[in-house]
């Protein structure tokens, strides 16, 4: 078990969040059953609520409840006793030792699109030196302008090895380009789903993936499927 957690008001102020933040993590972090560790995830403590790290963000700068996750149920609650939801934790399939990963590419991009955005915003993004991959903030469950020279610059950009992901600006919800014509015309320019992955979880991934040498259509396979809980994939998916 990894937990990170923090506090809203420093360790040293009288009100501070942070005391019964650590506490309650590293008791969280020690818990095992039969000798198994209770949550073998990497997972963020805060304002009473273990949260699964690949599917939170920070959403508040002011409260002590700082961090949601929106697509995906706590892991634990902490009241009077540490309640677990042990059905949502994630097992892995063969224990193994703990293996830090190093191998980061950091040619990565995210384009969060916006009404009026402006053919020069979006060349300027899609045409970085060295770019490998962006992570594009669409509309809704995954819509975009139609224009056409939006599209052509998608085209372009894909057919250059570039992986376009698209993911949700709401905080909620899931990517469906099936949905709608703007989603259709994303997919035939070669933009792949992000689903209901967080844009923080979708930048890591593709700096992860590509990090250990992984081609572009390699990448996009890795992007489609789950690799360790931070997406869910809606069974009638087909690539």
């Amino acid at each position: 078990p990894v937990i990170f957690t923090g506090s809203q008001l420093p360790i040293g102020m009288l009100r501070t969040d942070g005391k019964e933040n650590l506490i309650t993590a590293i008791e969280i972090a020690a818990a095992k059953e039969n000798g198994v560790p209770v949550v073998p995830e990497v997972c963020i403590f805060f304002e009473n609520d273990l949260l699964r790290g690949n599917r939170t963000s920070k959403i508040n700068a002011d409260n002590f409840n700082a961090f949601r996750s929106y697509n995906y149920p706590p892991l634990a609650h902490a009241g009077i006793y540490i309640k677990y939801d042990t059905g949502q934790v994630y097992h892995p399939v063969s224990r193994r030792p703990l293996k830090p990963h190093y191998l980061l590419d950091r040619n990565i991009a995210v384009l969060k699109l916006f009404p009026g955005i402006s053919p020069q915003v979006v060349e300027s993004i899609l045409n970085i030196p060295g770019l490998k991959g962006v992570v594009m903030e669409t509309f809704g469950s995954g819509n975009a302008p139609c224009y056409d020279w939006f599209l052509t610059m998608l085209k372009e950009a894909v057919s250059r090895g570039i992986v376009i992901v698209n993911v949700t600006q709401c905080s909620a919800g899931s990517v469906e380009m099936h949905r709608y014509e703007t989603g259709h015309k994303l997919l035939e320019a070669g933009v792949i789903s992000g689903f209901d992955s967080t844009t923080e979880s979708a930048v890591t991934k593709l700096m992860f993936l590509f990090g250990h040498g992984l081609t572009p259509e390699e990448v996009k396979d890795h992007m489609n499927c789950s690799l360790i809980g931070e997406v869910t994939i809606p069974d009638t998916f087909r690539p």
